[in-house]
């Protein structure tokens, strides 16, 4: 009897487990605003500390053939202002499903 109620047990772990997992992630996705245009920001120097102003950094690599004239990856990097923590975090979601990570990866949202 204690057999078969710990197997129910185990069963029903390992049935709920994706459910919480799902709920969890979507809470993860929900604060990231993933209608950012990759020319979201303004282009801009780098700000003074002390400014307030959000700033992100993306290097990657592509391999569209139009571009790269069917060579290997050709290198992508964008350095982008922005008001607010969140736009920034949705440009750098954009910028990372559209291109692929480098080898030196500088992908970052700092306030200054």
């Amino acid at each position: 009897m204690k057999r078969n109620v710990f197997a129910l047990m185990l069963a029903l772990g390992f049935l709920a487990q994706p459910v919480l997992a799902l709920t969890d992630m979507a809470q993860v996705q929900a604060a990231v605003r993933k209608n950012v245009s990759e020319y979201a920001g303004q282009r801009c120097n780098t700000p003074p500390r002390g400014s307030g102003i959000i700033l992100g950094q993306y290097s990657g690599t592509t391999d569209n053939p139009i571009i790269s004239m069917g060579r290997d990856n050709v290198p992508v990097s964008a350095f982008r202002c922005f008001t607010s923590m969140q736009e920034c975090q949705g440009w750098l979601y954009t910028m990372r499903s559209k291109y692929t990570d480098g080898i030196s990866v500088l992908i970052s949202c700092k306030k200054r």
